[in-house]
């Protein structure tokens, strides 16, 4: 799909990005340096241009939307080699790489995190890293958080960071009996310090623990996923630790408000916990009104806060989506999920549009079928609700995860699409539905829908945008997961990319039990530098890195 030009009326807001570039492109010894962090929070906060100049301010207290307007409109785009690539591959096929996580594995629809040191600069070897947070009981001789660099690495031809990566780092975090990360990780701005919630037991009691490293490189800080080490203990990384929950923590990954440096996170005693001084500070709860009670002992899923508003916006396991308000604590909601039916859970984090006010969230059973719906943020009223499928309408449990938004929707809404993973109107079988927009208002009639495989076993993982302006001058990737019998009855798994050209068919790549949540990197042109990152579900557990055009 060839990009559309769009800046070049908007004066004041390429101005903006020219300096958000500048300021990013530092000196590595400079205090002021921002990364890029490239993890599932950047795909839950979306925006349009004509929003953004009603709300400029956002630019600034907003490090995701600055990033990502900067890296969508141009402005901030990592050097490339001089040629363009104009054929639809980057480089020739190749298979990149897979390393074993050993018995860890990251839990269905969590992330690892991608950190860039200088997104202004060429794709770094050295410091640029990607940390996967294990699901696995962190055993003496298993790692739980485990980093690598050299991501850019890989065979014909070789990479810019040769055949394989690096382990950056490997450590075991646990602190508690059976002590595991069942969510992921969010990291700060400057790269050096990630932050994740351990759940596991005190003295038979569950309990969910917030935890900050700050890690370090070099000797002493781990070899493999086996060969972890502690931090603090023969190395210079060093942890906080702060329980916050007699509950696990089962669905709910930290959202961290950079400006305000709090993160806001769930646990399965259905509250949402406040905890301050995050990155720059002493981790610490606040106090009241928090912790806020959603619906008492039902799981929560992921928190994602519209600062416009001041609304912390949150799903839960009995299919209510809720507002928070940051200040007062109160609570407003509206029911999405059939409570009672089967499986009417919001499992992922709602999508939320900070510049138009309004937020995007999925059920698998409304009571008739699956569905997705927007709501407006400030009043919690819904505006659309989309039919994606019987799903668990059908008395079988299907989890259905969140859609992705086309890079013509930063642009304008109207123009743009959702995309996501339902099934079939009458049967559990996997299809993806595309839904456009009236003005920034969802059509609830698809303007896209195609049936993914046959198979009533296979299952859908949510999806994920990246528009990469150096593929076929232009392509705007959307990538998922199928479980099961991609290549038909009984056989693997996979990793599935479309483009928004629905003409073009989609590439897969064999993943055992199909992916984790999937982030992506680059644009860049440097061989093996533009990629998707994630792991697959079942043994042998791996991480996975693959180039987004081909998934070779």
């Amino acid at each position: 799909m060839k990009r559309k030009h769009v800046c070049g009326a908007f004066a004041i807001l390429t101005c903006f990005l020219v300096l958000v570039s500048s300021s990013q492109a530092q000196e590595p010894s400079s205090p002021a340096r921002v990364g890029l962090v490239q993890d599932w929070t950047q795909h839950h906060l979306i925006f349009s241009r004509d929003g953004l100049m009603k709300h400029p301010g956002l630019l600034y207290s907003e490090p995701r939307i600055a990033q990502q307007a900067a890296q969508r409109w141009g402005t901030l785009r990592p050097q490339m080699l001089p040629s363009v690539n104009t054929t639809g591959s980057v480089v020739a096929p190749q298979r990149d790489w897979n390393v074993s996580l050993g018995a860890g594995r990251l839990a269905r629809n969590m992330f690892p995190a991608k950190y860039s040191f200088d997104p202004g600069a060429a794709p770094s070897c050295a410091n640029d890293y990607v940390v996967f947070g294990l699901s696995r009981v962190g055993a003496a001789n298993q790692a739980n958080l485990v980093a690598f660099n050299n991501l850019y690495a890989g065979t014909t031809p070789t990479g810019l960071c040769g055949t394989a990566p690096t382990f950056f780092f490997a450590y075991n975090i646990s602190t508690v009996a059976a002590g595991r990360i069942l969510n992921s990780p969010a990291l700060s701005l400057d790269g050096k310090k990630i932050a994740f919630v351990e759940s596991g037991n005190i003295s038979g009691v569950a309990t969910s623990i917030f935890h900050v490293v700050t890690w370090a490189s070099g000797p002493g800080n781990g070899t493999s996923a086996t060969a972890p080490a502690v931090p603090g203990v023969g190395n210079s990384a060093s942890m906080t630790s702060l329980a916050f929950a007699a509950a696990l923590d089962t669905r709910s990954s930290p959202w961290v408000d950079y400006d305000s440096d709090t993160a806001y996170v769930g646990a399965d005693d259905g509250k949402i916990y406040k905890i301050t001084g995050v990155f720059k500070g002493t981790p610490t709860l606040a106090g009241a009104p928090w912790p806020v009670t959603i619906s008492l002992n039902v799981r929560a899923s992921t928190p994602v806060l519209d600062s416009v508003l001041g609304l912390v916006m949150v799903g839960s396991q009995n299919g209510t989506f809720y507002s928070i308000n940051a200040t007062t604590g109160a609570v407003n909601s509206l029911v999405v999920g059939a409570s009672g039916g089967t499986n009417p859970g919001i499992l992922a984090a709602p999508i939320v549009d900070v510049t138009n006010g309004t937020s995007f969230v999925v059920s698998a059973n409304d009571g008739t079928s699956g569905v997705l719906v927007e709501v407006d943020t400030a009043t919690m009223t819904q505006l659309a609700k989309a039919r994606i499928g019987l799903a668990s309408k059908s008395g079988t449990a299907v989890s259905l995860f969140q859609p992705a938004f086309s890079d013509d929707y930063f642009i304008d809404p109207s123009i743009g699409v959702a995309r996501l993973c339902g099934t079939g109107s009458a049967d559990i079988t996997p299809w993806q539905y595309s839904f456009g927009f009236t003005g920034t208002v969802m059509d609830t009639t698809p303007v896209f829908s195609e049936q993914l495989l046959t198979s009533t076993a296979a299952r859908c993982t949510g999806w994920t945008e990246f528009f990469n302006p150096f593929v076929a001058e232009g392509t705007d990737f959307f990538f998922f997961g199928l479980t099961v019998d991609c290549g038909g009855a009984g056989t693997s798994g996979c990793v599935v990319a479309r483009t928004n050209d629905d003409l073009i068919p989609a590439v897969t790549a064999d993943i055992a039990g199909g992916p984790s949540g999937i982030v992506v990197d680059n644009y860049s042109t440097a061989v093996q530098a533009s990629s998707i990152y994630f792991s697959g579900a079942l043994t042998p557990n791996l991480a996975y890195k693959l180039t987004q055009d081909g998934l070779n």
